[in-house]
Protein backbone atom coordinates (compact mmCIF):
# COMPACT_ATOMS: atom_id res chain seq x y z
CA UNK A 1 0.00 0.00 0.00
CA UNK A 2 2.59 2.76 0.79
CA UNK A 3 4.79 1.35 -2.62
CA UNK A 4 1.50 2.15 -4.54
CA UNK A 5 0.73 5.43 -2.83
CA UNK A 6 4.76 6.84 -3.02
CA UNK A 7 4.20 6.13 -7.36
CA UNK A 8 0.78 7.21 -7.33
CA UNK A 9 2.17 10.46 -5.81
CA UNK A 10 4.96 10.72 -7.80
CA UNK A 11 3.02 10.57 -10.79
CA UNK A 12 0.59 13.07 -9.92
CA UNK A 13 3.05 15.29 -9.26
CA UNK A 14 4.06 15.13 -13.00
CA UNK A 15 0.78 16.25 -14.42
CA UNK A 16 1.56 19.94 -13.50
CA UNK A 17 4.92 20.04 -14.89
CA UNK A 18 3.79 18.79 -18.05
CA UNK A 19 0.84 21.68 -18.08
CA UNK A 20 3.60 24.35 -17.16
CA UNK A 21 5.97 22.77 -19.97
CA UNK A 22 3.39 22.82 -22.89
CA UNK A 23 2.29 26.40 -21.87
CA UNK A 24 5.98 27.72 -22.43
CA UNK A 25 6.17 25.41 -25.66
CA UNK A 26 3.09 26.86 -27.13
CA UNK A 27 3.00 30.71 -25.79
CA UNK A 28 7.37 30.95 -26.76
CA UNK A 29 7.09 29.38 -29.89
CA UNK A 30 3.87 31.90 -31.08
CA UNK A 31 5.45 34.36 -29.65
CA UNK A 32 8.85 33.92 -31.72
CA UNK A 33 9.50 36.27 -34.71
CA UNK A 34 7.83 34.94 -37.93
CA UNK A 35 3.97 35.08 -38.98
CA UNK A 36 2.85 31.31 -39.10
CA UNK A 37 0.50 31.73 -41.77
CA UNK A 38 3.75 33.06 -43.99
CA UNK A 39 5.73 30.30 -43.45
CA UNK A 40 3.04 27.77 -44.60
CA UNK A 41 2.04 29.61 -47.52
CA UNK A 42 6.23 30.06 -48.50
CA UNK A 43 6.74 26.44 -47.67
CA UNK A 44 3.98 25.40 -50.28
CA UNK A 45 5.61 27.59 -52.59
CA UNK A 46 2.63 30.34 -53.03
CA UNK A 47 2.42 34.19 -52.62
CA UNK A 48 1.82 35.81 -49.45
CA UNK A 49 -0.97 38.01 -49.95
CA UNK A 50 -3.72 39.37 -47.62
CA UNK A 51 -5.91 37.32 -48.65
CA UNK A 52 -4.04 33.85 -48.60
CA UNK A 53 -2.09 34.53 -44.81
CA UNK A 54 -5.88 35.14 -44.03
CA UNK A 55 -7.29 32.20 -45.69
CA UNK A 56 -4.60 29.91 -43.28
CA UNK A 57 -4.89 31.60 -40.46
CA UNK A 58 -8.85 30.54 -40.84
CA UNK A 59 -7.53 27.29 -41.86
CA UNK A 60 -4.73 26.36 -38.86
CA UNK A 61 -6.67 28.58 -36.50
CA UNK A 62 -4.31 31.07 -35.77
CA UNK A 63 -7.48 33.55 -36.00
CA UNK A 64 -8.28 32.62 -32.73
CA UNK A 65 -7.42 34.33 -29.31
CA UNK A 66 -3.72 32.90 -28.33
CA UNK A 67 -5.30 31.37 -24.91
CA UNK A 68 -8.08 29.64 -27.14
CA UNK A 69 -5.17 28.36 -29.62
CA UNK A 70 -3.85 26.85 -26.93
CA UNK A 71 -6.52 24.96 -25.31
CA UNK A 72 -7.03 23.86 -29.00
CA UNK A 73 -3.69 22.58 -29.00
CA UNK A 74 -3.60 20.88 -25.64
CA UNK A 75 -6.68 19.34 -26.05
CA UNK A 76 -4.96 17.48 -29.35
CA UNK A 77 -1.57 16.98 -27.84
CA UNK A 78 -3.66 14.84 -25.02
CA UNK A 79 -4.94 12.08 -27.94
CA UNK A 80 -0.97 12.35 -29.03
CA UNK A 81 -2.41 14.82 -31.95
CA UNK A 82 1.00 17.19 -32.18
CA UNK A 83 -0.05 18.91 -35.83
CA UNK A 84 1.63 18.33 -38.94
CA UNK A 85 5.36 19.43 -39.75
CA UNK A 86 4.96 22.81 -42.03
CA UNK A 87 7.52 21.03 -44.56
CA UNK A 88 7.31 17.83 -45.09
CA UNK A 89 3.30 17.99 -44.49
CA UNK A 90 3.68 14.58 -42.24
CA UNK A 91 2.38 14.28 -37.93
CA UNK A 92 4.74 15.42 -36.05
CA UNK A 93 4.91 12.89 -33.59
CA UNK A 94 5.43 10.02 -36.94
CA UNK A 95 8.71 12.72 -37.88
CA UNK A 96 9.67 12.19 -34.26
CA UNK A 97 8.70 8.69 -33.95
CA UNK A 98 10.99 8.10 -37.19
CA UNK A 99 14.11 9.61 -35.61
CA UNK A 100 14.09 9.15 -32.14
CA UNK A 101 15.44 5.21 -32.12
CA UNK A 102 18.55 7.23 -33.73
CA UNK A 103 18.65 9.86 -30.52
CA UNK A 104 18.52 6.92 -28.16
CA UNK A 105 20.99 4.70 -29.80
CA UNK A 106 23.29 7.44 -29.06
CA UNK A 107 22.49 8.38 -25.64
CA UNK A 108 22.85 4.21 -24.79
CA UNK A 109 26.45 4.12 -26.34
CA UNK A 110 27.13 7.36 -24.55
CA UNK A 111 25.99 6.11 -21.27
CA UNK A 112 27.64 2.88 -21.51
CA UNK A 113 31.43 4.85 -22.75
CA UNK A 114 30.81 7.17 -19.37
CA UNK A 115 30.33 4.06 -17.49
CA UNK A 116 33.11 2.16 -18.71
CA UNK A 117 35.30 5.41 -18.48
CA UNK A 118 34.58 6.28 -15.06
CA UNK A 119 34.38 2.97 -13.19
CA UNK A 120 37.75 1.63 -13.56
CA UNK A 121 38.86 5.56 -13.24
CA UNK A 122 37.50 5.87 -10.13
CA UNK A 123 38.73 2.75 -8.94
CA UNK A 124 42.46 3.57 -9.40
CA UNK A 125 41.99 6.75 -8.08
CA UNK A 126 40.41 5.80 -4.85
CA UNK A 127 42.76 3.38 -4.70
CA UNK A 128 46.01 5.12 -4.78
CA UNK A 129 44.42 8.66 -3.00
CA UNK A 130 46.70 11.54 -3.31
CA UNK A 131 49.38 9.34 -5.21
CA UNK A 132 50.42 10.74 -8.85
CA UNK A 133 47.63 8.64 -10.49
CA UNK A 134 44.55 10.38 -8.30
CA UNK A 135 45.82 13.90 -9.14
CA UNK A 136 46.15 13.00 -12.78
CA UNK A 137 42.49 11.29 -13.02
CA UNK A 138 41.53 14.50 -10.78
CA UNK A 139 43.24 16.76 -13.70
CA UNK A 140 41.87 14.84 -16.25
CA UNK A 141 38.21 14.71 -14.83
CA UNK A 142 37.70 18.41 -14.57
CA UNK A 143 38.82 19.36 -18.05
CA UNK A 144 36.72 16.52 -19.05
CA UNK A 145 33.90 18.60 -17.28
CA UNK A 146 34.94 21.67 -18.24
CA UNK A 147 35.10 20.83 -22.47
CA UNK A 148 32.17 21.84 -24.09
CA UNK A 149 30.76 18.86 -26.45
CA UNK A 150 30.22 20.82 -29.60
CA UNK A 151 33.87 22.15 -29.16
CA UNK A 152 35.17 18.18 -28.08
CA UNK A 153 32.69 17.25 -30.85
CA UNK A 154 34.71 19.69 -33.86
CA UNK A 155 38.21 18.61 -32.26
CA UNK A 156 37.73 15.31 -32.72
CA UNK A 157 35.40 15.16 -36.29
CA UNK A 158 38.35 17.77 -38.00
CA UNK A 159 41.53 15.04 -36.40
CA UNK A 160 39.36 11.57 -37.01
CA UNK A 161 37.27 12.52 -40.12
CA UNK A 162 39.63 15.31 -41.96
CA UNK A 163 43.43 14.38 -40.87
CA UNK A 164 43.50 10.76 -40.22
CA UNK A 165 39.93 9.56 -42.61
CA UNK A 166 39.36 7.07 -40.34
CA UNK A 167 35.80 8.24 -39.83
CA UNK A 168 33.18 10.07 -42.38
CA UNK A 169 32.49 13.57 -41.80
CA UNK A 170 28.88 12.58 -42.06
CA UNK A 171 28.03 9.86 -39.44
CA UNK A 172 24.15 9.48 -40.95
CA UNK A 173 22.72 7.06 -38.53
CA UNK A 174 24.85 4.24 -39.17
CA UNK A 175 25.95 2.25 -35.79
CA UNK A 176 29.78 1.66 -36.93
CA UNK A 177 29.84 5.37 -36.86
CA UNK A 178 28.75 6.37 -33.68
CA UNK A 179 31.85 6.15 -31.86
CA UNK A 180 32.88 10.04 -32.20
CA UNK A 181 29.46 11.52 -31.04
CA UNK A 182 29.07 9.11 -28.35
CA UNK A 183 32.45 9.27 -27.22
CA UNK A 184 31.77 13.16 -27.13
CA UNK A 185 28.54 13.41 -25.36
CA UNK A 186 30.10 10.89 -22.86
CA UNK A 187 33.22 12.56 -21.84
CA UNK A 188 31.58 14.89 -19.84
CA UNK A 189 29.60 13.19 -17.84
CA UNK A 190 32.27 10.39 -17.26
CA UNK A 191 34.40 13.37 -15.62
CA UNK A 192 31.09 13.91 -13.21
CA UNK A 193 30.83 9.69 -12.09
CA UNK A 194 34.35 9.63 -11.90
CA UNK A 195 34.12 12.85 -9.24
CA UNK A 196 30.88 10.96 -7.56
CA UNK A 197 31.93 7.47 -7.67
CA UNK A 198 35.42 8.62 -6.11
CA UNK A 199 34.13 10.66 -3.38
CA UNK A 200 31.79 7.55 -2.22
CA UNK A 201 34.56 5.11 -2.44
CA UNK A 202 36.68 7.08 -0.31
CA UNK A 203 33.91 7.71 2.37
CA UNK A 204 33.24 3.59 2.22
CA UNK A 205 36.71 2.72 2.86
CA UNK A 206 36.16 4.17 6.53
CA UNK A 207 33.67 2.44 7.45
CA UNK A 208 33.33 -0.54 9.68
CA UNK A 209 32.73 -3.57 7.63
CA UNK A 210 35.59 -2.58 4.97
CA UNK A 211 38.19 -2.56 8.09
CA UNK A 212 36.36 -6.09 8.89
CA UNK A 213 36.82 -7.23 5.34
CA UNK A 214 40.58 -5.78 5.66
CA UNK A 215 41.13 -8.27 8.96
CA UNK A 216 40.33 -10.72 6.82
CA UNK A 217 43.50 -10.89 4.81
CA UNK A 218 42.25 -9.21 1.79
CA UNK A 219 44.06 -6.75 -0.64
CA UNK A 220 43.35 -3.18 -0.47
CA UNK A 221 42.08 -3.71 -4.31
CA UNK A 222 39.88 -7.21 -2.97
CA UNK A 223 38.36 -4.95 -0.48
CA UNK A 224 37.67 -1.89 -2.82
CA UNK A 225 35.89 -4.23 -5.45
CA UNK A 226 34.42 -6.65 -3.54
CA UNK A 227 32.65 -5.11 -0.75
CA UNK A 228 33.04 -1.45 -1.78
CA UNK A 229 32.30 -0.96 -5.21
CA UNK A 230 28.78 -2.43 -4.97
CA UNK A 231 27.37 0.03 -2.42
CA UNK A 232 29.31 3.09 -3.50
CA UNK A 233 27.58 2.38 -6.62
CA UNK A 234 23.95 2.84 -5.74
CA UNK A 235 23.95 7.01 -5.85
CA UNK A 236 24.97 7.19 -9.17
CA UNK A 237 22.99 4.93 -10.90
CA UNK A 238 20.16 6.92 -10.21
CA UNK A 239 22.78 9.73 -11.54
CA UNK A 240 23.60 7.86 -14.52
CA UNK A 241 19.70 7.23 -15.36
CA UNK A 242 18.63 11.05 -14.73
CA UNK A 243 21.39 12.04 -16.60
CA UNK A 244 19.79 9.91 -19.97
CA UNK A 245 16.92 12.81 -19.71
CA UNK A 246 19.98 15.34 -19.64
CA UNK A 247 21.82 13.75 -23.14
CA UNK A 248 18.36 13.29 -24.96
CA UNK A 249 17.52 17.20 -24.52
CA UNK A 250 21.12 18.18 -24.53
CA UNK A 251 22.46 16.19 -27.80
CA UNK A 252 21.17 18.65 -30.63
CA UNK A 253 24.63 19.86 -30.81
CA UNK A 254 26.31 16.55 -30.98
CA UNK A 255 24.04 15.53 -33.82
CA UNK A 256 24.20 18.66 -35.49
CA UNK A 257 28.42 18.26 -35.74
CA UNK A 258 28.00 14.65 -36.80
CA UNK A 259 24.83 15.00 -39.03
CA UNK A 260 23.42 12.16 -36.73
CA UNK A 261 19.77 12.12 -37.99
CA UNK A 262 18.01 12.23 -34.41
CA UNK A 263 15.43 14.17 -32.83
CA UNK A 264 17.95 16.92 -31.88
CA UNK A 265 19.39 17.81 -35.77
CA UNK A 266 15.47 17.79 -36.78
CA UNK A 267 14.45 20.22 -33.85
CA UNK A 268 17.66 22.39 -34.75
CA UNK A 269 16.27 22.61 -39.00
CA UNK A 270 12.87 23.12 -37.69
CA UNK A 271 13.40 26.09 -35.83
CA UNK A 272 15.56 27.85 -38.73
CA UNK A 273 12.14 27.42 -41.16
CA UNK A 274 10.06 28.35 -37.84
CA UNK A 275 8.39 24.59 -38.30
CA UNK A 276 6.27 25.39 -34.73
CA UNK A 277 4.32 22.26 -34.68
CA UNK A 278 7.72 20.79 -34.99
CA UNK A 279 9.03 22.67 -31.85
CA UNK A 280 6.39 22.22 -29.45
CA UNK A 281 6.74 18.26 -30.01
CA UNK A 282 9.80 18.59 -29.78
CA UNK A 283 9.86 20.60 -26.34
CA UNK A 284 6.68 18.38 -25.30
CA UNK A 285 8.61 14.50 -25.76
CA UNK A 286 11.85 15.61 -24.62
CA UNK A 287 10.42 16.81 -21.76
CA UNK A 288 7.90 14.04 -21.19
CA UNK A 289 10.88 11.82 -21.26
CA UNK A 290 13.49 13.71 -19.35
CA UNK A 291 10.29 13.68 -16.26
CA UNK A 292 9.67 9.70 -16.58
CA UNK A 293 13.08 8.80 -16.62
CA UNK A 294 13.38 10.95 -13.42
CA UNK A 295 10.34 9.49 -12.12
CA UNK A 296 12.00 5.67 -12.47
CA UNK A 297 14.75 6.92 -11.21
CA UNK A 298 13.48 8.09 -8.41
CA UNK A 299 11.36 4.90 -7.28
CA UNK A 300 14.25 2.72 -8.21
CA UNK A 301 16.32 4.64 -6.21
CA UNK A 302 13.81 4.20 -3.13
CA UNK A 303 12.97 1.02 -3.31
CA UNK A 304 17.29 0.45 -3.60
CA UNK A 305 18.24 2.36 -0.34
CA UNK A 306 16.16 1.38 2.32
CA UNK A 307 17.28 4.69 4.27
CA UNK A 308 14.64 6.48 1.73
CA UNK A 309 11.32 6.82 3.75
CA UNK A 310 8.47 5.52 0.67
CA UNK A 311 5.78 8.89 1.87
Amino acid sequence: MKKTRFIMKRIVQILPMLLVVSALAFTLSNLSAGNAAEIVIMNQGGQVTPESVAAVKKELGLDKPLYIQYFVWLGKVCTLDFGVSFRSKLPVLDEIRQRFPATLSLILCATLFSILLAVPTAILSARYKNKWIDHLFRVISTAGASIPDFWLGLILLYAFAVQFKLVPVIAGNKLQNIFLPAFTLSLGYAAIYTRMLRTNLIEIMKLNYMKAARAKGLSESAVLIKHGLKNAVIPCLVLVGNNIGSLIAGSFACEVIFSWNGIGKFAIESIKIKDFPVIQGYVLSVAFTFIVINLIMDICYAYIDPKIKLD
